[in-house]
């Protein structure tokens, strides 16, 4: 359990007042000249131009001032405790500084995907009923309607009239009260609430990305967060004063959300960016802890993977030859010298800790980067159980599990009817667990028992050394109308790794046979088409020249049934793929395909492409 009454904000507080130096925030360097330095020597003067490095530090001590300015004016615009304020904004320092002024209060933060629509907005603010919004930009304020009755905040330079620009927050200089009644907390008891906020306070409200329906604000407590990061400290996720996160996938999930507490928990300073600045800040960060969806994982691989497969001669032999080197000794090092290691330099070079969650994930995936000597711990959690509930570490990493579960989070395996004992529902209970759905007391008690049991909904199996499997979903079946069953996640546990297939929907609910929708990997695809000589133009998708090109659609559907066959070896007989259509469009957040965790939308596909699914079975 938790330490006491310690909760993130006062770990947070406590290194804003006793070590106000320490970096606490990476952020672009605004300065681009080089700066000229004299230099003298036995062979005369001249100037030595040292180029501006590519980031600055913000301490404890700045960071936190900005928080305290926060708050000053929360408070004077008559926000209290227990109230709400929501943030929709890209990742950006601002946004976990606002965070953290709307805990300090004693408020509830709600966090908003930047990529949601304005629709979504108006029900998300009106559901919670949010007093404050935080926008990163006036293009994400435009999205809140001039009718809903908020006060606005916009992060960076505005244009709009109705808003309150970050900067004058800043400039106010009213952190000084602020920072003395802090000052003042840390000196009171830890038994006493720091704050006044106490550990079963609400500090968040995380509305779930959901593939269907409404989503529903899952209430998190400061004492969900503050066990999170103290039982992942306990279970062997030790951080170092080395350490640099580089923090990119949206702060309105609970896998990034949890890894940004873990951070102020253990003063890890962190850079802040968009998805697609994520690959050139590795290099130029060169971030010790990194963090990724499947998604994220597969797309780095598949990179790396084609920049190996492009080796010839020489060169294509040693890549081979590395990978062959699996045994510890003379081979393996040099193994690594020559080929590993300049895979690692590509993503920074000081990578140590790096985490996968949020979905299944191939054990090919997390293989390959522990073959180039990156280790790739996979963990497992919901919304509902602040993130982690296990998770593997760096001394103990199976391949395939998702870890042993965390000191403080009980853990049982309860019989589904029709269901072996391999498959049973994954039910936990402690701190880390959800107390409840906001205004949502009859969903409140389908989901957790009158004992505090949460039912997950995801099936598993413990092996005798107390790791956990994740075998599937209670409730997302498929069964042919001769009775056989097959759960979609197998289907795509054995495609997920081939190059080819980016997401595959399995159907076949009542029908004979099984089959699949795909969405075609666009990269991976550009190159099969490549290399048979076909050239797609720079605004033409694969997808889209599927439907009119016959060459590109011979060439993908061979691609794709190929990796099926491969896949349906790995299935019983009866779950096997007979047949597959792919799907002429690209899958993404912004057309709604998935999720902005980038999960497919299984519902949705189907509600969109039933057609494709009756011509499939059509006689």
């Amino acid at each position: 359990m938790s330490k006491s009454n310690d909760t993130v904000i006062r770990r947070y507080w406590k290194r804003v007042i006793h070590t106000p130096a320490k970096p606490s925030v990476l952020i672009k360097n605004p300065t681009t000249t080089p700066t000229v330095v004299p230099v003298v020597s036995p062979a005369g003067g001249h100037v030595a131009v040292i180029p501006p490095l590519p980031h600055m530090e913000l301490s404890f001590g700045e960071c936190g001032k900005r928080v305290a300015e926060i708050m000053a004016f929360l408070r004077a615009n008559g926000f209290k405790k227990g109230d709400r304020a929501a943030i929709l904004s890209w990742n950006c320092a601002e946004w976990v500084w606002t965070d953290f002024a709307v805990q300090s209060l004693g408020g509830v933060t709600v966090p908003i995907y930047p990529n949601t629509g304005p629709e979504q907005v108006a029900y998300l603010l009106k559901d919670s009923s949010a007093s404050f919004i935080f926008a990163s930009d006036d293009a994400q304020m435009e999205k809140v309607s001039a009718t809903i009755g908020i006060n606005r905040v916009v992060i960076t330079e505005t244009k709009m009239s109705s808003v309150t620009p970050m900067a004058t927050i800043f400039a106010a200089g009213q952190s000084g009260p602020e920072l003395a009644r802090i000052e003042q907390a840390l000196l009171e008891s830890t038994n006493k609430p720091f704050l006044g906020v106490s550990l079963s306070d609400p500090a968040t409200i995380i509305y779930t990305s959901g593939s269907t329906g409404q989503p529903k604000g899952v209430v998190l407590t400061h004492e969900a967060f503050a066990t999170e990061c103290d039982g992942l400290g306990r279970h062997g996720l030790t951080t170092s004063d080395d350490d640099v996160y580089l923090s990119y996938l949206p702060l309105a999930h609970v896998f990034e959300r949890s890894v940004a507490a873990l951070c102020a928990w253990n003063g890890i300073p962190t850079f802040f960016c968009k998805v697609e600045e994520m690959p050139e800040a590795l290099k130029t960060v060169r971030p010790t802890v990194f963090v990724g969806v499947p998604a994220v994982w597969r797309k780095i691989k598949d990179k790396i993977q084609g920049q190996l497969d492009s080796a010839t001669g020489l060169k294509a032999k040693l890549v081979r030859w590395a990978f062959a080197q699996k045994t510890p000794g003379f081979k393996r090092w040099l193994a690594d010298t020559l080929v590993f290691k300049k895979i690692r330099a590509g993503l920074g070079g000081r990578l140590r800790v790096l985490l996968t969650g949020g979905a299944a994930i191939s054990p090919e995936i997390i293989e390959f980067f522990n073959s180039v000597g990156l280790p790739l711990l996979q963990g497992y959690g919901l919304t509902e159980t602040t993130a982690g509930l296990s998770v593997n570490t760096p001394e103990n990493n199976r391949v395939g599990s998702v870890g042993r579960v965390l000191d403080g989070v009980e853990l049982k395996l309860v019989p589904v009817e029709g269901r072996g004992p391999e498959d049973r529902e994954i039910w936990v209970r402690g701190a880390t667990v959800t107390r409840g759905y906001w205004n949502l007391p009859e969903e409140t008690a389908k989901a957790i028992t009158a004992d505090g049991w949460f039912k997950t909904g995801d099936l598993g199996k413990l092996d005798d050394d107390g790791y956990l499997y994740i075998t599937g979903r209670a409730k997302r079946m498929l069964k042919t109308d001769g009775g056989k069953f097959l759960a979609p996640e197998k289907v795509e546990k054995a495609l997920d790794g081939d190059a080819i297939v980016q997401y595959i929907v399995p159907v076949g609910d009542g029908k004979p046979y099984f089959s699949a929708l795909v969405f075609v990997n666009e990269l991976n695809a550009r190159e099969l088409l490549s290399k048979a000589g076909i050239t797609l133009g720079a605004t033409a998708t694969v997808a889209a020249s599927y439907e009119t090109q016959p060459e590109v659609r011979k060439l993908i559907d061979q691609a794709v049934g190929a990796a099926i066959e491969a896949g349906n070896k790995k299935l019983e007989k009866w779950e096997g793929l007979k047949k597959f259509r792919v799907v002429p469009v690209e899958a993404t957040v912004a057309n709604g395909l998935l999720t902005a965790t980038l999960k497919i939308r299984s519902e949705e596909v189907m509600k969109r492409y039933g057609q494709l699914v009756e011509e499939l079975y059509r006689k």
